[in-house]
């Protein structure tokens, strides 16, 4: 994918830190989110060392801070720009440059989360972002 294109569709993949197959969601993305995200998704693999298993076997409801996918959600944040290196999550810039297919859905979720658990580390960190998210909006959260 062009770079100009990967930077546009940075600015409003994350839905929900969606990209498993949508089993939860009942929000579906555009195709040119759905490729990124899926380039997204296949980025961070490579970079944590999870498996595909290890990524399908997540369970959000019975395991939502899964040490095996706590890397992976972080690096999915700081890859789409949702946080930065020093790990504080980019409220504004996410607000600002969203889908608009996904906008409304996501600032009503994102709007939930401002406040979470800093956790012991930047992957701790993106957990509970990632949880939160799930929790403000369970109809539509998705991993990517």
């Amino acid at each position: 994918m062009h770079k100009a294109v990967v930077k546009m569709w940075s600015r409003s993949i994350f839905v929900f830190f969606g990209l498993v197959t949508l089993t939860y969601a009942k929000l579906e993305l555009p195709p040119e989110l759905q490729d990124y995200a899926d380039e997204l998704h296949d980025l961070c693999i490579k970079r944590t060392g999870i498996t595909e298993d290890d990524h399908l076997a997540y369970d959000i409801i019975n395991n939502p801070h899964d040490e095996k996918l706590q890397c992976y959600i972080k690096c999915l944040m700081l890859e789409a720009n949702w946080m930065n290196k020093d790990g504080v999550i980019q409220y504004d810039w996410i607000e600002e440059n969203l889908h608009q297919d996904i906008k409304e859905i996501v600032i009503a979720a994102l709007r939930k989360c401002k406040t979470i658990n800093e956790g012991a580390n930047l992957c701790e960190k993106a957990s509970h972002f990632n949880a939160c998210m799930y929790e403000a909006d369970r109809e539509n959260w998705f991993l990517v």
